[in-house]
């Protein structure tokens, strides 16, 4: 599939008292030079300090929550959870036959696995990652520690 045929979505966290967000404007002007579409719920990036306004600069459109879950690609912090604001888990809102990248804990996590298997997601835990030399460049554990720093 080409990329300029799918939408990678950025949703707002709902963890409580999580601040950060996914993806910065500058993550977004990558992927929509590489030739993605992003999609990004308005005020994701407030927490983080990035205002709407800098994610539709970078190329992002600002949709609702609904419409960012059901992107081809979801890039999120904290595993999907159950939206209390809207009644209903964030997997079920999902599009079947997603990918998510996230930090997932998979072990820690079955009932969530096995929701996202139902939706035939493919699923990549970055905690997952290993944290060797050669996949330093994708060790988000440490980039997390040196930014709690």
């Amino acid at each position: 599939i080409p990329y300029k045929q799918l939408t990678v979505g950025v949703p707002k966290e709902i963890f409580q008292n999580e601040r950060r967000v996914a993806l910065s404007p500058a993550g977004v002007q990558a992927l929509i030079k590489q030739g993605f579409n992003v999609v990004v719920e308005s005020g994701a990036g407030e927490p983080s300090k990035f205002p709407d306004e800098q994610y539709t600069q970078a190329g992002a459109a600002i949709k609702d929550v609904k419409d960012v879950l059901a992107s081809d690609l979801l890039v999120k912090v904290r595993a999907p959870t159950f939206n209390p604001a809207l009644g209903i888990h964030e997997v079920d809102l999902m599009k079947d036959a997603s990918t998510l990248v996230s930090f997932i804990y998979p072990a820690q996590n079955p009932e969530l696995m096995d929701m996202l298997s139902k939706k035939k997601t493919t699923v990549l835990a970055m905690d997952q990652v290993p944290r060797v030399t050669i996949a330093q460049g994708y060790d988000a554990l440490s980039s997390m520690a040196n930014i709690a720093g």
